[in-house]
């Protein structure tokens, strides 16, 4: 007797709609009975659209017939409530979705990697990037044009005390900025942030850098124990400053004192010199009028004299200026007539001029 081999009936196909698995028995269903089968009543408010492993997306009429594959793989589909298909180009292949695409999904459903930024067509401007949350009106303009290309990682650069270091991020916290280069925050620095044009600012190691701020140069540490090898000797302080020049000067980090030789000195010590001196710091000197802030602060002097690596005498610093004992080399800079204002100027805008003129001689 002859018996017929057992048939193996294939297993029961499974889609995928809107992330739920179901189990079809039919391998030839139309659109309107998948969305039937995944409780989407009535099918006529929504759109059914096939979504490949790889490739557009595909629009699907509701009386569509699909032919899922004879094998166990899933087949997937997006189901949407909508009154009908819109399209959009990715990378130059049409996609259909409905009326409204978000950044998310037009990742998601163009399978997107992270490592890709995407960036949407303008006809009559610049193209923009497409950012996290954006969202886009297919209804308007007609068909929208989206492309990827590989992200550009930006970077930002800073002079952390000589050390060049390179930050992903456009701010950086002080604390980072000495680890990424090599320098142990630990140890008790004066922190100085140097800006192009403005007085040096004292920051703390929690103090957060915008890296983006146009004029930033370098950050300058100074230790806040100096004493050269000497006996530390007390500060002296022989006249007052006005208090917001001593507020300032506080601030700044700044040890400083007062002399009254016959002439009253500001001296400020261990100032810190920008690179492309022979010394890495000095003494300034600042004679502060009697009658002043209505007279005004001129000229500033240096000891030691200030000697450039590359050589070249500094132009207007020949002449000298004995001060406390000690030959200071003087700095002839000046203002224009006329420009110290009393009700504005100060010790503070005055080291601004030492700064700038200092840093110009080794910047040129």
């Amino acid at each position: 007797m002859h018996i017929d081999p057992p048939t193996h009936k294939p297993e029961s196909p499974l889609v995928v709609i809107n992330g739920v698995q179901l189990t079809i028995q039919d391998r030839s269903p139309t659109a309107r009975q998948l969305l039937v089968a995944a409780n989407l009543k009535p099918a006529t408010d929504y759109i059914l659209i096939r979504w490949p492993e790889s490739g557009p997306t595909l629009e699907l009429g509701l009386d569509e017939v699909v032919h899922l594959p004879n094998d166990s793989s899933v087949t997937e589909f997006i189901a949407i409530q909508a009154d009908g298909i819109k399209y959009f180009v990715l990378d130059d292949e049409r996609y259909a979705w409905s009326a409204v695409i978000s950044e998310t999904d037009l990742r998601r459903i163009g399978r997107i990697s992270d490592d890709l930024e995407v960036w949407f067509e303008n006809r009559d401007k610049k193209d923009e990037q497409v950012l996290p949350g954006a969202i886009f009106d297919l209804t308007i303009g007609g068909i929208e044009r989206f492309y990827t290309r590989e992200r550009v990682i930006q970077t930002w650069q800073l002079d952390v005390h000589g050390v060049m270091i390179t930050s992903e991020t456009s701010s950086i916290l002080v604390k980072d900025a000495l680890l990424k280069a090599g320098i142990d925050p630990n140890k008790g620095w004066i922190i100085r942030l140097k800006v192009k044009g403005q007085p040096k600012q004292v920051v703390e190691l929690q103090t957060v850098i915008d890296l983006t701020q146009d004029g930033i140069e370098r950050l300058q540490l100074l230790p806040k124990d100096i004493n050269n090898g000497e006996n530390a000797q007390a500060i002296n302080r022989q006249f007052h400053l006005l208090a917001v020049d001593e507020a300032y000067l506080n601030a700044r980090g700044c040890i400083w004192e007062t002399i009254n030789d016959g002439r009253r000195w500001l001296l400020i010590q261990n100032y810190t010199l920008p690179a492309g001196y022979t010394a890495l710091v000095c003494t300034v000197a600042i004679e502060i009028p009697s009658n002043y802030p209505i007279a005004e602060i001129d000229m500033f002097y240096c000891f030691p004299p200030l000697v450039r690596l590359k050589g070249g005498v500094i132009p207007q610093t020949e002449a000298t200026q004995t001060i406390n004992g000690r030959s200071f080399q003087r700095w002839s800079r000046h203002r224009p007539s006329g420009v110290w204002n009393p009700d504005v100027d100060s010790v503070l805008s005055h080291l601004g001029l030492v700064d700038e003129s200092i840093a110009r001689e080794v910047e040129l």
